[in-house]
């Protein structure tokens, strides 16, 4: 009887697709990411702007070590922004951008190359894609305004 109950559960684990990740570096424009886990990251010269979009649930974003309310804006150098659970808006201007998201989401990409350096960073949205350690795994973030899913089908728009 134990043995009965217990099959569903495996099953439904085993349905569960895996969770995607988007991974960015370098990054030099606009980036807005909409979803739903973890995401680390840090603005060398910028803006960023986290919101919770849970705020009923135990994970608060946090920005330069400092747990902050549903939505903080930051700006400066060497901004560092985390939020470890449930669903968030994060928006990231500027330049020397780096993320790392695990879940289920949307990130719009829009790349501003410098004046005198057409480099506008890297992605990718390969689970096995590490853009800091294996930058050839990845791809130049798109000088026009770029959607890309990472995660499950069902990710937020």
């Amino acid at each position: 009887m134990l043995l009965a109950l217990a099959f569903p559960v495996v099953v439904l684990a085993a349905a569960k697709p895996p969770a995607g990740a988007l991974s960015i570096e370098g990054g030099r424009g606009v980036i807005v990411v909409r979803g739903n886990g973890g995401l680390l990251g840090r603005v060398a010269h910028g803006s960023v702007e986290v919101v919770d979009l849970t705020p009923t649930d135990a994970w608060r974003p946090v920005v330069n070590g400092v747990t902050r309310a549903r939505r903080v804006v930051s700006k400066g150098a060497n901004v560092s922004f985390r939020i470890l659970g449930g669903d968030y808006r994060v928006t990231v201007k500027g330049e020397g951008i780096s993320v790392s998201a695990r879940g289920d989401g949307v990130a719009t990409l829009l790349g501003v190359p410098g004046l005198f350096n057409s480099d506008t960073g890297i992605y990718s949205t390969d689970l096995e894609a590490d853009c800091q350690d294996a930058p050839d795994q990845c791809l130049a973030i798109p000088t026009i305004l770029t959607r890309v899913l990472f995660g499950s089908t069902f990710a937020h728009p």
